[in-house]
């Protein structure tokens, strides 16, 4: 889960706290929950349902759409970038100083555990007919301490000695309840609640309600157990007097002296409830704070890490307005690829009680685009907010605008011209001619239809390759785009060393018209290895695996190009590939993909070529 994700919903659940805890607040109050065991019930609800938020409803899982697409179009190939070290993201240090306060707290926790262990080794036994647990009187506390589950402890200040025999008994009474009640457990969990949600302070201010409510049912209990209030109260008075120290979080105490003043008024105030009254009064504040959860996690709901859907390319799904909780991905079938087959499905969902495809009907489309979508949308799951409706879903199929420019590829030996998909527009700015003599090289650009300076089109450029053909039809013919330079040259001519100009459009691959005669040194001489652009080879492709996204980049939502220097062998599998750029999280998934894809040999003359080229991988991430 990435750190935005969790900061968010941190964030999220503190609203949450804080909403539920201030409309609960006052419910005490208005149902005049006056015992104070009955306010200590109620309260401890309210933590239970504070730290069970997250699982009263369903968290919000957006569903976002992961596509991939082979670009056909080659960029400029940069080499590789080294990566900068990248610093964490201001939602993840933010989540450091959580942890690193969640860490100070249980550190403090565990340091007033050693400290009660401390105190404990270093006391002397007090006996006392009152109680059966292990008593003992310590130097080093100012207040009786209680803590341990099966060996539970007493600690008594020196000065309790010094105290009146009644004063004593109360105090007795009112630790050995503690020990009964196992009131230590509930003291540790609550310190472990405080540590992990050190930062809310409704929590915090609920936490002393626990504790006061509790301190509260005890000296009720002491009171109606040795039906002396006044010895009690004065024990209280007396421990308050007492030097201030530290309060020991792990262990209850027989005073804290902020909890002092209403502990002494609910001791001097006699209240009474009958159960029936009590019982009612719980019931409704329970109700009233369970609707308050609900309501509050409703309006502001968790999210949970978005599902990622890789809808193969030239998909897209409109949900009109409705919301999704996961869902499989819409493949576009071969055969309608193939065909050019495109358009719109729709379909008629019908959602059951939970919000699951229960039965789905297609209601306009192409019938080579129908089945693929009905057998995926019928495993579709849908929010509960649209459970028991009729949604109406469009899936859009459309093929991909990138095809090569011009159509212009180097296949049986003759050119085949399908129609263009984009509009070739560039600047020319030279002319090279290589392999004729000079008087030959003078003849052929008199007699082509454009000059330097021109602006070369799709339509242009047709009419160039017609007449380079028409005056010698072993010319190859390549437009460098991003130069700006038209590139005539013999069979066995030099050319260029180094890469070809990134972006160029192929016009012709030496390729010969049909049915031109060969001589039998062209053969020989003919280049065993040739260059394509990224747009002529991708629509050679016939079959391979398509890239996965990586789960990481994903939970990171990292998106961009892979581009790839491959070498295409004359079976049309792939021999060589280099990673020329791409994000680091998405090279691997690229490389192993692309290594198992398949082309179409390409062919010069007649007989199948190596080709060099490049292939771009693009992952795009869409909500």
């Amino acid at each position: 889960m990435n750190p935005l994700l969790v900061w968010s919903n941190l964030v999220t659940y503190s609203l949450q706290l804080g909403m539920v805890v201030g409309l609960a607040a006052f419910i005490p109050t208005l149902l005049r929950m006056r015992l104070p065991h009955v306010r200590l019930l109620y309260w401890q609800f309210l933590l239970a349902a504070c730290l069970a938020l997250p699982v009263v409803r369903p968290w919000r899982q957006a569903v976002f759409t992961a596509t991939m697409s082979v670009a056909r179009v080659t960029t400029h190939a940069a080499p590789a970038v080294a990566h900068p070290t990248r610093l964490p993201s201001p939602e993840a240090l933010l989540l450091m100083a959580f942890a690193a306060g969640v860490l100070l707290r249980l550190t403090w926790l565990g340091i007033g555990l050693w400290r009660l262990g401390r105190y404990r080794r270093h006391a002397h036994p007090y006996r006392s007919p009152l109680c059966q647990a292990e008593l003992l009187i310590s130097d080093e506390v100012s207040s009786p301490v209680t803590f341990g589950f099966l060996r539970p402890v007493i600690l008594l200040p020196s000065r309790f000695t010094e105290l009146s025999a009644d004063m004593q008994d109360a105090i007795l009474c009112h630790e050995t309840l503690h020990v009964a009640r196992h009131d230590w457990l509930f003291t540790v969990g609550e310190e472990l609640v405080r540590a992990l949600l050190w930062f809310h302070p409704a929590i915090w201010w609920l936490l002393g309600e626990i504790q006061l409510a509790r301190e509260q049912a005890v000296d009720q209990l002491v009171i109606e157990t040795t039906r002396s209030r006044d010895p009690y109260v004065d024990a209280l008075l007396t421990m308050a007097g007492a030097r201030p120290t530290l309060d020991l979080a792990p262990a209850p105490l027989l005073l804290r002296k902020r909890h002092l003043k209403q502990r002494v008024i609910g001791i001097l105030k006699e209240v009474r409830m009958s159960k029936s009254r009590w019982i009612s009064a719980l019931a409704a504040g329970l109700a009233i704070m369970a609707a308050a959860c609900w309501f509050v996690t409703g309006a502001l709901p968790l999210d949970a890490e978005p599902q990622m859907v890789t809808d193969a390319p030239g998909v897209s799904v409109n949900l009109n307005g409705a919301t999704l909780m996961h869902r499989t991905a819409v493949p576009y079938p071969g055969e309608a690829r193939a065909k050019g087959t495109q358009g719109t499905v729709t379909v008629q969902v019908r959602l059951n009680g939970s919000g699951e495809v229960s039965d789905a009907a297609v209601v306009s489309g192409p019938d080579d685009l129908r089945r693929g979508v009905l057998q995926s949308v019928l495993t579709w799951h849908f929010a509960k907010d649209f459970a028991n409706t009729t949604q109406t879903v469009s899936v859009d199929f459309a093929l991909p605008k990138d095809q090569p420019v011009g159509g212009l590829l180097a296949r049986t030996g003759k050119i085949s011209q399908s129609p263009p998909s984009a509009e070739l527009t560039a600047q020319l700015k030279g002319i090279e001619i290589t392999g004729l003599s000079d008087q030959a090289r003078t003849e052929l650009v008199s007699q082509l239809p454009v000059h330097v300076g021109d602006t070369v089109t799709t339509d242009s450029l047709m009419k160039i390759i017609q007449a380079v053909h028409q005056y010698d039809s072993h010319l190859s013919v390549y437009l460098a785009r991003s130069e700006g330079t038209l590139q005539i040259s013999a069979p066995g001519s030099a050319t260029r060393t180094g890469p070809p100009p990134i972006g160029g459009t192929l016009a012709a691959a030496v390729a010969a018209p049909h049915g031109a005669p060969q001589e039998s040194e062209n053969a020989a001489n003919q280049p065993k290895r040739i260059r394509l652009g990224g747009n002529a080879a991708a629509a050679n492709l016939i079959s391979g695996p398509k890239p996965e996204y990586p789960p990481l980049a994903k939970q990171a939502k990292v998106s961009g190009t892979v581009e790839l220097a491959a070498v295409i062998g004359k079976d049309g599998t792939v021999q060589d590939l280099k990673v020329i750029s791409g994000h680091p999280l998405l090279v691997q998934a690229s490389l192993d993909a692309v290594k198992d894809w398949v082309y179409r040999p390409t062919l010069l003359n007649g007989d199948p070529v190596e080709v060099v080229t490049t292939i771009d991988v693009n992952y795009t991430l869409a909500q």
